[in-house]
């Protein structure tokens, strides 16, 4: 039996604290991370902790927070940056976003330890430039926590400093990935490098750089008062639940929880009057879950939208290859030409005009996105259509 009876981490206080308000965190034991960092001031002792404490990417890669910090923290240049991932633009994915407008401060304690940390000097919030109501409050929080001394130049009177800037992008998809995000802040076309070298060794400005998730991050203070070890055994996850279940929102719960106790659970269940068809998990990247798929546990970024068979999948279909088509950098032919025809495919195919010329035709596509594209967007436009195509039988309707 399924029970939310966690020791909330990140959502805790989103209904107790004023977002535009410094002293609301402080009262709650806010910077009390980031004081006893500047106390013991031991990075490695940190960083064994974020070690112990297996978190990962929670953006939707999932790679080890604490191997990527490590490899930063052993290269000896002297500048080194760290940069908080924001854009989330992905459709059905507005976790971080919801977040930051919550608990802003939390969010940066989270930064400004990861930061001093790895040793960075000047750190970046990549912000997805539709999310205005964030950044707002975000430059307000940024505003505070220098009058108080948790930022700027000699942090709590220590030798400790770190600059902190709100970088605003297009709100382009390829910019959630991290070189072509490294590339946007560089005054580039927002498109992603050939690794290696990987921006750990050669980042921004060609310097080494982390680049973590927003919710990655607002993990840190909680691990920093409370223990690597004990985090493992009780790591949670934000969830976003949509479509057609009776609860939508963001909810969070053990990273351990399956898609069917998310449904069920957190989301109130499918809507009265509905029958469940699939669940795509992971935003329009996700792959599709059947109803015999459901008891295995939530992925990538933790988006679940539920799909009743009322759903028009033609019209799906288009809106994902849609947006990937839109998205797409034009980098490489494959992912440029492959997102151009599956949405002329998909158009036909909403309108009844699918030929046996163009069920050929998106097998190849499918194929060539899987496998040639220069970075994985390529293979996101493909992963909802390859299981429409095999688990839905989309071609046989």
């Amino acid at each position: 039996m399924f029970e939310n009876k966690i020791e909330k981490i990140l959502t805790k206080h989103w209904s107790e604290i004023d977002p535009l308000k410094i002293r609301d965190y402080l009262a709650v034991g806010g910077y009390s991370a980031l004081k006893k960092f500047i106390k013991k001031s031991n990075r490695e002792k940190i960083l064994e902790e974020i070690k112990f404490s297996k978190l990962s990417g929670r953006g939707g890669a999932g790679f080890p927070t604490g191997m990527k910090w490590e490899m930063v923290m052993s290269q000896e240049k002297k500048e080194k940056y760290f940069i908080c991932n924001l854009d989330e633009s992905e459709p059905g994915v507005y976790k971080d976003r919801t977040l930051a407008e919550n608990n802003p401060h939390l969010l940066l304690e989270g930064i400004i330890v990861s930061a001093l940390v790895v040793g960075a000097k000047k750190s970046y919030i990549y912000l997805n430039g539709n999310y205005e109501k964030a950044n707002n409050i975000l430059a307000q929080a940024i505003k505070q926590a220098q009058e108080n001394g948790f930022l700027g130049e000699k942090i709590l009177d220590s030798d400790y400093s770190l600059q902190l800037e709100i970088f605003s992008g297009a709100g382009a998809y390829i910019c959630g990935e991290e070189t072509a995000l490294i590339n946007s802040i560089e005054g580039n076309r927002g498109e992603p490098k050939l690794r290696p070298p990987y921006p750990a060794e050669s980042g921004l400005l060609g310097m080494p750089t982390v680049v973590n998730n927003a919710e990655t991050i607002a993990n840190i203070p909680w691990i920093v008062l409370n223990g690597g070890k004990r985090y493992a055994n009780c790591s949670t996850k934000l969830f976003i639940l949509g479509g057609a279940v009776k609860k939508r929102g963001v909810f969070e719960a053990s990273i351990k929880t399956t898609i069917k106790e998310a449904i069920e659970n957190l989301g109130g269940g499918i809507l009265d009057g509905k029958d469940f068809w699939f669940a795509q998990v992971g935003g329009a990247s996700g792959r599709l879950f059947l109803k015999e798929e459901l008891n295995v546990p939530v992925s990538g970024s933790g988006a679940v939208l539920v799909v009743d068979k009322n759903a028009n999948i033609y019209d799906l279909l288009l809106s994902w290859a849609g947006f990937f088509r839109r998205e797409s950098c034009g980098k490489c032919v494959p992912c440029r030409e492959g997102t151009f025809r599956l949405n002329e495919i998909a158009q036909r195919l909403r309108d009844g005009e699918i030929s046996d010329r163009d069920k050929i035709a998106v097998e190849d596509i499918l194929w060539t996105l899987e496998n040639t594209t220069f970075c994985p967007l390529g293979k996101f436009a493909a992963t909802a259509w390859r299981d429409a195509v095999e688990k839905l039988k989309i071609f046989s309707k």
